[in-house]
């Protein structure tokens, strides 16, 4: 494999893992509320959504275990299926995208994903410690 080639795939694999990680934190538990907040919808829309998806048995709904008044949306094992379909789907299209890159800018994405990486490692880190902190 061509160096150039190795860093385009470093970048991708870079990318789908800030994406993983994200949704990872975000997709695998969440209230109405909290969805809304992160998809910029009110919560009466994203509530016909959830109901939507509970319907077709994609997510499901589990008591809060902080919160007795409140339910969180989970993933259902056959809500992840779809999930991991668009996640390789938008790999595979941000790989065919970096392949129109010049060589200065694919050397300069390159960097700016090895700075960035590492550090939004940390924030999601630093988002899963506090969401435990806040649980106990």
């Amino acid at each position: 494999m061509r160096e150039h080639d190795q860093g385009r795939d470093d970048v991708t694999e870079a990318f789908d893992e800030v994406v993983r990680l994200m949704i990872r934190h975000l997709a695998d538990h969440g209230t109405l509320t909290e969805l809304a907040a992160v998809e910029g919808t009110s919560q009466p829309s994203r509530s016909q959504l959830v109901q939507r998806l509970e319907r077709q048995g994609l997510v499901r709904r589990v008591k809060d275990p902080h919160d007795g008044r409140a339910s969180l949306i989970a993933l259902s094992d056959a809500g992840r299926t779809p999930v991991a379909t668009r996640l390789r789907d938008r790999r595979d299209r941000l790989a065919e995208l970096l392949g129109t890159l010049s060589p200065e800018d694919d050397a300069s994405l390159r960097l700016a994903m090895n700075v960035a990486r590492p550090i939004i490692q940390r924030l999601i880190e630093t988002a899963r410690r506090s969401d435990k902190q806040a649980g106990s």
